[in-house]
Protein backbone atom coordinates (compact mmCIF):
# COMPACT_ATOMS: atom_id res chain seq x y z
CA UNK A 1 0.00 0.00 0.00
CA UNK A 2 1.32 3.35 -1.19
CA UNK A 3 1.80 6.23 1.28
CA UNK A 4 2.61 9.56 1.13
CA UNK A 5 4.94 12.39 2.87
CA UNK A 6 3.44 14.93 4.86
CA UNK A 7 3.66 18.60 4.24
CA UNK A 8 6.21 19.84 6.94
CA UNK A 9 5.83 22.75 8.60
CA UNK A 10 9.46 23.95 10.36
CA UNK A 11 8.84 28.11 10.21
CA UNK A 12 7.19 30.57 12.01
CA UNK A 13 3.67 30.52 11.90
CA UNK A 14 2.34 33.60 9.97
CA UNK A 15 -0.86 35.75 11.36
CA UNK A 16 -3.00 38.19 10.50
CA UNK A 17 -2.13 40.81 13.51
CA UNK A 18 0.58 41.55 16.00
CA UNK A 19 -1.39 40.32 18.87
CA UNK A 20 -2.08 37.21 17.46
CA UNK A 21 1.49 36.69 16.11
CA UNK A 22 2.45 37.62 20.39
CA UNK A 23 0.55 34.72 20.79
CA UNK A 24 1.83 32.50 18.17
CA UNK A 25 5.24 33.47 19.32
CA UNK A 26 4.35 32.55 23.00
CA UNK A 27 3.17 29.12 22.49
CA UNK A 28 5.86 28.32 20.05
CA UNK A 29 5.33 25.65 17.37
CA UNK A 30 4.02 22.49 17.06
CA UNK A 31 6.73 21.37 14.69
CA UNK A 32 5.80 18.63 12.21
CA UNK A 33 9.46 16.62 12.11
CA UNK A 34 8.69 14.33 9.37
CA UNK A 35 5.05 12.16 8.54
CA UNK A 36 3.57 10.00 6.28
CA UNK A 37 0.13 9.01 5.86
CA UNK A 38 -1.38 5.76 4.61
CA UNK A 39 -3.05 4.81 1.96
CA UNK A 40 -1.63 7.40 -0.76
CA UNK A 41 -5.00 7.67 -2.00
CA UNK A 42 -8.10 6.87 0.26
CA UNK A 43 -11.57 5.89 -0.66
CA UNK A 44 -14.03 7.81 0.48
CA UNK A 45 -15.03 6.60 3.91
CA UNK A 46 -11.68 4.78 4.32
CA UNK A 47 -9.22 4.21 7.04
CA UNK A 48 -6.67 6.45 7.00
CA UNK A 49 -3.59 6.04 8.87
CA UNK A 50 -1.13 9.16 10.29
CA UNK A 51 2.88 8.37 11.38
CA UNK A 52 4.48 11.55 12.59
CA UNK A 53 7.36 12.88 14.66
CA UNK A 54 6.11 15.83 16.64
CA UNK A 55 8.52 18.22 18.30
CA UNK A 56 7.37 20.53 21.22
CA UNK A 57 8.96 23.88 20.26
CA UNK A 58 6.93 26.26 22.62
CA UNK A 59 7.79 26.83 26.08
CA UNK A 60 5.22 24.68 27.76
CA UNK A 61 5.68 20.57 28.63
CA UNK A 62 2.26 18.94 26.24
CA UNK A 63 0.92 16.46 28.72
CA UNK A 64 -0.43 12.96 27.36
CA UNK A 65 -4.18 13.86 27.88
CA UNK A 66 -3.75 16.93 25.10
CA UNK A 67 -6.21 16.64 22.75
CA UNK A 68 -5.22 16.03 18.77
CA UNK A 69 -7.99 17.13 16.39
CA UNK A 70 -8.24 15.98 12.62
CA UNK A 71 -10.45 17.83 10.73
CA UNK A 72 -11.80 17.17 7.70
CA UNK A 73 -12.73 20.00 5.43
CA UNK A 74 -14.29 20.16 1.84
CA UNK A 75 -14.99 23.59 0.22
CA UNK A 76 -13.62 25.02 3.36
CA UNK A 77 -16.36 24.06 5.62
CA UNK A 78 -15.62 21.14 7.98
CA UNK A 79 -16.96 17.88 6.78
CA UNK A 80 -15.80 15.53 9.93
CA UNK A 81 -13.80 15.73 12.69
CA UNK A 82 -12.24 13.39 15.18
CA UNK A 83 -10.28 13.94 18.03
CA UNK A 84 -7.83 11.87 19.74
CA UNK A 85 -5.20 12.21 22.71
CA UNK A 86 -1.52 12.60 21.95
CA UNK A 87 -1.19 9.71 23.78
CA UNK A 88 2.37 10.42 25.73
CA UNK A 89 3.87 13.66 27.33
CA UNK A 90 6.47 16.02 25.74
CA UNK A 91 9.14 17.95 26.96
CA UNK A 92 10.22 21.20 25.87
CA UNK A 93 12.49 20.32 22.66
CA UNK A 94 11.58 16.91 22.90
CA UNK A 95 10.27 15.27 19.79
CA UNK A 96 7.86 11.87 19.97
CA UNK A 97 6.16 9.66 17.52
CA UNK A 98 2.50 10.01 16.86
CA UNK A 99 -0.07 7.43 15.43
CA UNK A 100 -3.32 8.44 14.75
CA UNK A 101 -6.13 6.87 12.56
CA UNK A 102 -9.25 8.45 11.07
CA UNK A 103 -12.18 7.53 8.96
CA UNK A 104 -12.41 10.20 5.63
CA UNK A 105 -16.15 11.47 4.94
CA UNK A 106 -18.52 9.53 3.33
CA UNK A 107 -18.69 11.37 0.37
CA UNK A 108 -16.29 11.50 -3.45
CA UNK A 109 -14.41 14.82 -3.96
CA UNK A 110 -11.55 17.10 -2.87
CA UNK A 111 -11.08 17.47 0.83
CA UNK A 112 -8.48 18.46 2.98
CA UNK A 113 -7.02 17.13 6.79
CA UNK A 114 -5.25 19.27 8.93
CA UNK A 115 -3.82 18.35 12.24
CA UNK A 116 -4.27 20.25 15.35
CA UNK A 117 -2.90 19.67 18.94
CA UNK A 118 -4.88 21.55 21.70
CA UNK A 119 -2.30 22.44 24.29
CA UNK A 120 -2.61 25.17 27.21
CA UNK A 121 -5.79 26.88 25.82
CA UNK A 122 -3.70 27.25 22.41
CA UNK A 123 -4.50 24.91 19.12
CA UNK A 124 -1.34 24.80 17.60
CA UNK A 125 -1.02 23.25 13.88
CA UNK A 126 0.82 20.51 12.74
CA UNK A 127 1.91 20.89 9.50
CA UNK A 128 0.14 22.62 6.30
CA UNK A 129 -3.28 20.72 5.25
CA UNK A 130 -2.65 17.41 3.22
CA UNK A 131 -4.93 17.46 0.07
CA UNK A 132 -7.26 14.37 -0.77
CA UNK A 133 -9.19 13.31 -3.83
CA UNK A 134 -11.99 11.05 -1.97
CA UNK A 135 -13.60 8.35 -4.90
CA UNK A 136 -14.68 5.20 -4.28
CA UNK A 137 -17.72 3.30 -3.46
CA UNK A 138 -19.82 2.18 -0.52
CA UNK A 139 -22.42 -0.25 -0.24
CA UNK A 140 -25.09 0.30 2.65
CA UNK A 141 -28.59 -1.50 3.21
CA UNK A 142 -30.99 -3.88 4.89
CA UNK A 143 -31.26 -7.26 4.70
CA UNK A 144 -29.21 -10.86 4.62
CA UNK A 145 -30.39 -13.38 2.14
CA UNK A 146 -32.36 -13.36 -0.73
CA UNK A 147 -35.48 -12.25 0.96
CA UNK A 148 -38.10 -14.93 -0.26
CA UNK A 149 -40.14 -16.19 2.33
CA UNK A 150 -39.64 -16.44 5.95
CA UNK A 151 -37.71 -13.79 7.29
CA UNK A 152 -36.15 -15.43 10.62
CA UNK A 153 -35.48 -11.37 12.13
CA UNK A 154 -39.19 -11.57 11.34
CA UNK A 155 -40.61 -14.44 12.97
CA UNK A 156 -38.65 -13.55 16.14
CA UNK A 157 -40.58 -10.64 16.16
CA UNK A 158 -43.64 -11.83 15.60
CA UNK A 159 -43.28 -14.24 17.89
CA UNK A 160 -42.15 -11.84 20.60
CA UNK A 161 -45.25 -9.77 19.49
CA UNK A 162 -47.37 -12.91 20.47
CA UNK A 163 -47.99 -14.44 17.30
CA UNK A 164 -48.43 -18.38 17.36
CA UNK A 165 -46.25 -20.35 14.50
CA UNK A 166 -49.15 -21.38 12.31
CA UNK A 167 -49.74 -17.08 12.38
CA UNK A 168 -46.08 -16.55 11.59
CA UNK A 169 -45.96 -19.00 8.30
CA UNK A 170 -48.97 -17.93 6.96
CA UNK A 171 -47.98 -14.53 7.28
CA UNK A 172 -44.70 -15.42 4.99
CA UNK A 173 -46.10 -18.45 2.82
CA UNK A 174 -49.36 -16.81 1.80
CA UNK A 175 -52.53 -19.45 1.57
CA UNK A 176 -50.65 -22.19 2.66
CA UNK A 177 -51.49 -25.19 4.99
CA UNK A 178 -49.71 -27.04 7.43
CA UNK A 179 -50.24 -30.91 6.96
CA UNK A 180 -48.58 -34.31 8.38
CA UNK A 181 -46.30 -36.09 5.86
CA UNK A 182 -44.47 -39.27 7.01
CA UNK A 183 -40.66 -38.32 7.95
CA UNK A 184 -38.75 -42.10 8.96
CA UNK A 185 -37.64 -42.40 5.74
CA UNK A 186 -33.43 -40.97 6.01
CA UNK A 187 -31.88 -38.14 4.59
CA UNK A 188 -28.36 -38.26 3.09
CA UNK A 189 -26.12 -34.91 4.05
CA UNK A 190 -22.77 -33.35 1.99
CA UNK A 191 -20.97 -31.97 4.66
CA UNK A 192 -19.10 -30.13 1.99
CA UNK A 193 -20.21 -28.12 -1.01
CA UNK A 194 -17.52 -29.42 -2.78
CA UNK A 195 -15.53 -33.02 -2.34
CA UNK A 196 -12.20 -32.99 0.18
CA UNK A 197 -9.16 -33.33 -1.79
CA UNK A 198 -6.72 -35.38 0.71
CA UNK A 199 -3.72 -34.83 -1.73
CA UNK A 200 -4.05 -31.30 -0.24
CA UNK A 201 -2.13 -29.64 2.56
CA UNK A 202 -4.63 -30.03 5.39
CA UNK A 203 -6.17 -27.11 6.91
CA UNK A 204 -3.77 -26.44 9.90
CA UNK A 205 -6.52 -25.38 12.00
CA UNK A 206 -8.47 -28.73 11.49
CA UNK A 207 -5.42 -31.18 12.98
CA UNK A 208 -2.50 -32.53 11.24
CA UNK A 209 -4.40 -34.88 9.30
CA UNK A 210 -8.57 -35.67 8.42
CA UNK A 211 -10.23 -38.25 11.00
CA UNK A 212 -12.95 -39.86 12.20
CA UNK A 213 -12.78 -40.66 15.90
CA UNK A 214 -13.77 -43.79 17.14
CA UNK A 215 -14.91 -46.17 18.70
CA UNK A 216 -16.05 -47.40 14.65
CA UNK A 217 -16.57 -49.90 12.53
CA UNK A 218 -15.82 -50.18 8.94
CA UNK A 219 -18.88 -52.20 6.69
CA UNK A 220 -17.09 -54.97 5.05
CA UNK A 221 -13.56 -54.01 6.12
CA UNK A 222 -13.05 -55.39 9.83
CA UNK A 223 -9.47 -54.76 9.61
CA UNK A 224 -10.26 -50.99 10.37
CA UNK A 225 -12.44 -51.58 13.74
CA UNK A 226 -11.03 -48.87 16.06
CA UNK A 227 -12.07 -48.47 20.24
CA UNK A 228 -12.56 -45.31 21.88
CA UNK A 229 -9.11 -43.28 22.15
CA UNK A 230 -8.34 -44.14 18.42
CA UNK A 231 -9.18 -42.72 14.76
CA UNK A 232 -9.53 -43.39 11.25
CA UNK A 233 -7.16 -41.46 9.74
CA UNK A 234 -7.43 -40.50 5.58
CA UNK A 235 -4.47 -39.41 3.33
CA UNK A 236 -3.71 -39.37 -0.05
CA UNK A 237 -1.11 -42.48 -1.39
CA UNK A 238 1.41 -41.30 -3.51
CA UNK A 239 0.01 -42.13 -6.50
CA UNK A 240 -2.91 -39.49 -5.64
CA UNK A 241 -6.13 -41.91 -4.42
CA UNK A 242 -7.47 -41.52 -1.13
CA UNK A 243 -6.89 -43.96 1.21
CA UNK A 244 -7.96 -44.57 4.77
CA UNK A 245 -6.17 -46.98 7.84
CA UNK A 246 -6.60 -47.00 11.73
CA UNK A 247 -5.07 -44.62 13.76
CA UNK A 248 -3.69 -45.04 17.50
CA UNK A 249 -3.71 -42.71 20.14
CA UNK A 250 0.44 -42.98 20.28
CA UNK A 251 0.25 -41.82 16.26
CA UNK A 252 1.03 -45.48 15.25
CA UNK A 253 -0.98 -46.27 11.42
CA UNK A 254 -2.40 -49.54 10.98
CA UNK A 255 -2.31 -50.93 7.12
CA UNK A 256 -3.55 -48.76 5.21
CA UNK A 257 -6.79 -49.47 2.60
CA UNK A 258 -7.74 -47.73 -0.44
CA UNK A 259 -10.74 -46.08 -0.98
CA UNK A 260 -12.34 -47.54 -4.01
CA UNK A 261 -16.08 -47.78 -3.19
CA UNK A 262 -18.05 -45.73 -1.01
CA UNK A 263 -17.02 -46.64 3.04
CA UNK A 264 -19.80 -46.86 5.91
CA UNK A 265 -18.86 -45.61 9.00
CA UNK A 266 -20.70 -46.50 11.96
CA UNK A 267 -20.10 -45.75 15.88
CA UNK A 268 -21.43 -47.31 19.19
CA UNK A 269 -21.16 -44.10 20.98
CA UNK A 270 -23.62 -42.17 22.44
CA UNK A 271 -22.08 -39.14 21.86
CA UNK A 272 -22.12 -39.61 17.77
CA UNK A 273 -19.65 -39.88 15.27
CA UNK A 274 -16.68 -36.81 15.81
CA UNK A 275 -14.81 -35.98 13.09
CA UNK A 276 -12.97 -32.77 11.17
CA UNK A 277 -14.41 -33.67 7.98
CA UNK A 278 -16.67 -31.05 7.04
CA UNK A 279 -17.00 -27.65 6.04
CA UNK A 280 -16.96 -24.92 8.82
CA UNK A 281 -19.56 -22.89 8.27
CA UNK A 282 -19.62 -18.86 9.25
CA UNK A 283 -16.10 -18.71 10.17
CA UNK A 284 -16.18 -20.15 13.28
CA UNK A 285 -12.76 -20.45 14.69
CA UNK A 286 -13.65 -21.46 18.32
CA UNK A 287 -11.74 -24.37 20.44
CA UNK A 288 -13.31 -27.12 18.83
CA UNK A 289 -15.21 -25.70 16.17
CA UNK A 290 -12.38 -28.10 13.65
CA UNK A 291 -14.27 -30.90 14.97
CA UNK A 292 -18.11 -31.99 15.08
CA UNK A 293 -20.06 -34.76 16.01
CA UNK A 294 -22.81 -36.02 13.92
CA UNK A 295 -25.97 -39.15 14.84
CA UNK A 296 -26.49 -41.21 11.96
CA UNK A 297 -23.84 -42.52 9.86
CA UNK A 298 -20.92 -41.80 7.91
CA UNK A 299 -20.51 -42.35 4.60
CA UNK A 300 -17.02 -41.56 2.66
CA UNK A 301 -17.50 -41.71 -1.06
CA UNK A 302 -14.66 -41.57 -2.96
CA UNK A 303 -15.08 -38.82 -6.39
CA UNK A 304 -12.25 -39.59 -8.77
CA UNK A 305 -8.51 -38.49 -7.42
CA UNK A 306 -7.86 -38.37 -4.09
CA UNK A 307 -10.86 -36.71 -3.54
CA UNK A 308 -13.74 -37.62 -1.12
CA UNK A 309 -17.24 -36.59 -0.21
CA UNK A 310 -18.16 -36.74 3.64
CA UNK A 311 -22.07 -37.68 3.64
CA UNK A 312 -24.11 -37.71 7.27
CA UNK A 313 -26.51 -40.11 6.44
CA UNK A 314 -29.71 -39.86 9.58
CA UNK A 315 -33.39 -40.49 10.03
CA UNK A 316 -34.77 -36.48 8.89
CA UNK A 317 -36.19 -35.34 12.74
CA UNK A 318 -32.60 -36.27 13.60
CA UNK A 319 -31.64 -34.00 11.18
CA UNK A 320 -33.74 -31.44 11.69
CA UNK A 321 -32.33 -30.88 15.20
CA UNK A 322 -28.71 -30.08 13.78
CA UNK A 323 -30.47 -27.77 11.37
CA UNK A 324 -32.52 -25.90 13.85
CA UNK A 325 -30.17 -24.40 16.09
CA UNK A 326 -27.64 -23.66 13.42
CA UNK A 327 -30.17 -21.51 11.40
CA UNK A 328 -31.69 -19.89 15.08
CA UNK A 329 -30.85 -19.10 17.89
CA UNK A 330 -32.60 -21.32 20.66
CA UNK A 331 -33.59 -17.60 22.82
CA UNK A 332 -35.35 -16.69 19.83
CA UNK A 333 -38.88 -17.97 21.14
CA UNK A 334 -40.18 -20.91 20.78
CA UNK A 335 -43.11 -19.85 18.75
CA UNK A 336 -40.24 -18.85 15.90
CA UNK A 337 -38.50 -22.02 16.26
CA UNK A 338 -41.60 -24.34 15.69
CA UNK A 339 -41.79 -21.81 12.51
CA UNK A 340 -38.12 -22.42 11.47
CA UNK A 341 -38.63 -26.63 11.66
CA UNK A 342 -41.52 -26.63 9.77
CA UNK A 343 -39.75 -24.52 7.06
CA UNK A 344 -36.80 -26.47 7.20
CA UNK A 345 -38.37 -29.92 7.01
CA UNK A 346 -40.60 -28.62 4.18
CA UNK A 347 -37.42 -27.66 2.53
CA UNK A 348 -35.52 -30.35 2.86
CA UNK A 349 -38.34 -32.83 1.83
CA UNK A 350 -38.62 -31.49 -1.28
CA UNK A 351 -34.76 -32.32 -2.32
CA UNK A 352 -35.01 -35.94 -1.10
CA UNK A 353 -34.42 -38.56 -3.95
CA UNK A 354 -33.23 -35.98 -6.46
CA UNK A 355 -30.66 -38.28 -7.57
CA UNK A 356 -26.75 -38.19 -6.44
CA UNK A 357 -24.77 -39.01 -3.74
CA UNK A 358 -26.63 -36.79 -1.13
CA UNK A 359 -29.79 -35.01 -0.73
CA UNK A 360 -29.00 -31.68 0.80
CA UNK A 361 -25.58 -29.85 1.92
CA UNK A 362 -25.13 -28.65 5.62
CA UNK A 363 -23.83 -25.23 4.67
CA UNK A 364 -26.20 -22.30 3.85
CA UNK A 365 -26.11 -23.46 0.06
CA UNK A 366 -29.33 -25.37 1.28
CA UNK A 367 -29.70 -25.64 5.34
CA UNK A 368 -27.50 -24.99 7.67
CA UNK A 369 -26.86 -28.04 9.87
CA UNK A 370 -24.26 -28.62 13.14
CA UNK A 371 -24.99 -32.44 13.63
CA UNK A 372 -24.80 -33.00 17.35
CA UNK A 373 -22.76 -29.99 18.39
CA UNK A 374 -25.08 -27.08 19.01
CA UNK A 375 -28.49 -28.91 19.48
CA UNK A 376 -30.31 -27.20 22.48
CA UNK A 377 -33.38 -28.45 24.20
CA UNK A 378 -35.12 -25.39 23.33
CA UNK A 379 -34.59 -26.13 19.35
CA UNK A 380 -35.05 -29.46 20.22
CA UNK A 381 -38.53 -29.05 21.46
CA UNK A 382 -39.21 -27.18 18.42
CA UNK A 383 -38.27 -29.99 16.06
CA UNK A 384 -40.64 -32.76 18.38
CA UNK A 385 -43.92 -30.54 18.77
CA UNK A 386 -43.76 -29.94 14.94
CA UNK A 387 -42.81 -33.60 14.21
CA UNK A 388 -43.84 -34.33 10.59
CA UNK A 389 -45.47 -31.02 9.86
CA UNK A 390 -45.13 -29.76 6.36
CA UNK A 391 -46.33 -26.54 4.76
CA UNK A 392 -48.37 -27.55 1.39
CA UNK A 393 -49.90 -25.18 -1.15
CA UNK A 394 -52.94 -26.56 -3.42
CA UNK A 395 -51.82 -29.54 -2.38
CA UNK A 396 -48.00 -29.82 -3.17
CA UNK A 397 -45.16 -29.18 -0.72
CA UNK A 398 -43.97 -25.54 -1.40
CA UNK A 399 -40.30 -24.40 -1.93
CA UNK A 400 -40.19 -23.02 1.70
CA UNK A 401 -37.35 -20.72 0.77
CA UNK A 402 -36.31 -18.40 4.01
CA UNK A 403 -33.32 -16.05 4.86
CA UNK A 404 -32.36 -14.36 7.75
CA UNK A 405 -33.58 -10.88 7.18
CA UNK A 406 -35.83 -9.20 4.49
CA UNK A 407 -34.97 -6.10 5.04
CA UNK A 408 -38.27 -4.59 6.33
CA UNK A 409 -40.35 -6.04 2.45
CA UNK A 410 -39.87 -9.82 1.37
CA UNK A 411 -39.30 -10.55 -2.21
CA UNK A 412 -41.86 -11.39 -4.52
CA UNK A 413 -41.20 -14.57 -6.28
CA UNK A 414 -40.95 -13.19 -9.81
CA UNK A 415 -38.21 -11.87 -9.24
CA UNK A 416 -36.12 -14.99 -6.94
CA UNK A 417 -32.59 -14.90 -8.36
CA UNK A 418 -33.55 -12.49 -10.96
CA UNK A 419 -31.60 -12.26 -14.24
CA UNK A 420 -30.75 -9.42 -16.53
CA UNK A 421 -30.31 -9.12 -20.28
CA UNK A 422 -31.38 -5.69 -21.55
CA UNK A 423 -33.65 -5.84 -19.21
CA UNK A 424 -35.25 -8.09 -16.20
CA UNK A 425 -35.53 -12.04 -16.67
CA UNK A 426 -38.39 -12.47 -14.71
CA UNK A 427 -39.81 -16.17 -13.00
CA UNK A 428 -42.67 -17.58 -13.02
CA UNK A 429 -45.16 -16.48 -10.06
CA UNK A 430 -45.70 -18.69 -7.05
CA UNK A 431 -49.05 -17.84 -5.29
CA UNK A 432 -47.42 -18.53 -1.78
CA UNK A 433 -44.54 -16.02 -2.59
CA UNK A 434 -45.58 -12.58 -2.38
CA UNK A 435 -43.99 -9.89 -1.52
CA UNK A 436 -44.95 -8.18 1.81
CA UNK A 437 -43.72 -5.24 3.74
CA UNK A 438 -42.40 -6.71 7.26
CA UNK A 439 -42.57 -4.45 10.58
CA UNK A 440 -41.48 -7.36 12.39
CA UNK A 441 -38.47 -7.42 11.07
CA UNK A 442 -35.80 -5.34 12.92
CA UNK A 443 -32.75 -7.08 11.38
CA UNK A 444 -29.57 -5.07 11.76
CA UNK A 445 -28.64 -2.56 8.99
CA UNK A 446 -24.82 -2.90 6.91
CA UNK A 447 -22.36 -2.05 5.25
CA UNK A 448 -19.69 -2.92 2.32
CA UNK A 449 -16.63 -1.51 1.62
CA UNK A 450 -15.25 1.66 0.85
CA UNK A 451 -13.79 0.05 -2.77
CA UNK A 452 -11.25 2.60 -4.46
CA UNK A 453 -12.49 3.03 -7.91
CA UNK A 454 -9.46 0.61 -9.30
CA UNK A 455 -9.91 -2.22 -6.69
CA UNK A 456 -13.55 -2.29 -7.84
CA UNK A 457 -12.55 -2.84 -11.33
CA UNK A 458 -10.05 -5.58 -10.20
CA UNK A 459 -12.97 -7.33 -8.55
CA UNK A 460 -14.81 -7.31 -11.60
CA UNK A 461 -12.24 -8.28 -13.86
CA UNK A 462 -11.69 -11.43 -11.16
CA UNK A 463 -15.15 -12.59 -12.34
CA UNK A 464 -14.73 -12.10 -15.81
CA UNK A 465 -15.88 -8.70 -16.82
CA UNK A 466 -12.79 -6.11 -17.76
CA UNK A 467 -14.47 -2.49 -17.61
CA UNK A 468 -11.13 -1.25 -17.69
CA UNK A 469 -9.09 -0.16 -14.85
CA UNK A 470 -11.01 2.05 -13.39
CA UNK A 471 -14.70 1.84 -11.95
CA UNK A 472 -16.25 5.21 -12.59
CA UNK A 473 -20.33 4.68 -11.32
CA UNK A 474 -23.07 2.32 -10.87
CA UNK A 475 -26.38 3.09 -12.41
CA UNK A 476 -29.68 1.69 -11.20
CA UNK A 477 -31.56 0.61 -13.98
CA UNK A 478 -34.52 -0.93 -12.30
CA UNK A 479 -35.32 -1.74 -8.52
CA UNK A 480 -38.48 -4.27 -7.71
CA UNK A 481 -41.64 -3.37 -5.57
CA UNK A 482 -39.66 -4.64 -2.35
CA UNK A 483 -36.63 -1.77 -3.29
CA UNK A 484 -33.85 -4.49 -4.08
CA UNK A 485 -32.19 -4.08 -7.16
CA UNK A 486 -33.05 -5.92 -10.60
CA UNK A 487 -30.75 -4.25 -13.29
CA UNK A 488 -27.47 -2.11 -13.07
CA UNK A 489 -25.08 -0.51 -15.24
CA UNK A 490 -21.34 -0.68 -14.04
CA UNK A 491 -19.48 2.26 -16.09
CA UNK A 492 -15.85 1.46 -16.38
CA UNK A 493 -12.74 3.83 -17.95
CA UNK A 494 -12.96 1.30 -21.07
CA UNK A 495 -16.67 0.12 -21.24
CA UNK A 496 -19.99 -0.03 -19.63
CA UNK A 497 -21.60 -3.58 -18.95
CA UNK A 498 -24.98 -4.09 -17.30
CA UNK A 499 -25.97 -7.10 -14.93
CA UNK A 500 -28.57 -8.38 -12.74
CA UNK A 501 -28.66 -7.05 -8.79
CA UNK A 502 -27.79 -10.91 -7.23
CA UNK A 503 -24.87 -10.70 -9.99
CA UNK A 504 -23.83 -6.98 -8.18
CA UNK A 505 -24.49 -8.77 -4.96
CA UNK A 506 -22.48 -11.39 -5.38
CA UNK A 507 -19.41 -10.21 -6.89
CA UNK A 508 -19.34 -7.48 -4.41
CA UNK A 509 -20.06 -9.55 -1.29
CA UNK A 510 -23.25 -7.88 -0.51
CA UNK A 511 -25.69 -9.98 2.20
CA UNK A 512 -28.84 -8.42 0.50
CA UNK A 513 -29.85 -6.47 -3.29
CA UNK A 514 -31.63 -3.93 -1.04
CA UNK A 515 -28.85 -1.35 -1.24
CA UNK A 516 -28.42 1.83 -1.76
CA UNK A 517 -25.05 2.55 -3.74
CA UNK A 518 -22.57 5.46 -2.28
CA UNK A 519 -19.71 7.09 -4.50
CA UNK A 520 -17.86 7.12 -7.70
CA UNK A 521 -15.13 6.98 -9.72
Amino acid sequence: MRSRRLTLLMGALVVASLGSAERANAAGLATLVSGTVVPHDPPMNGIVRLELQVRNDTTSAWAAADPVHLIWKHDGKTAAEDTRQLGQPAAVGASIPLTLVTLAPTAVGDFTLTMELETHGTRLAIGQPTAFHLGGFLFRGRGNGHGLGMSQWGARGRAAAGDDYRKILAAYYAGTRIENRDTSGAVRIALADQPVDLARPWPRLFGPLAFVAGPLTVDGLPQLQVAAGSSLGFDATASGQPEVFSLAADGSHGAAVVIGRPLTIRTTSTAGIRTNIMQIMGGDFRTGAEQRRYAGLLQIIPKGGARILPVNVLPMEDYLKGVVPAEMPPYWGVEALKAQAIAARTFAIRKIGQGGDFDLRASESDQAYSGLTDQREESNAAVDGTHGQVLTYQGQLITAFYMASDGGHTESSEFRFVGWDHGPQLRSHLGYLTGISDSFDRGPSWQVGPFTASGAATILRDNGTDIGDRLLGIDVLQKDPSGRLVGVRVRGSRQSVEISGPTLRAWFGLPDTLVDIVGGG
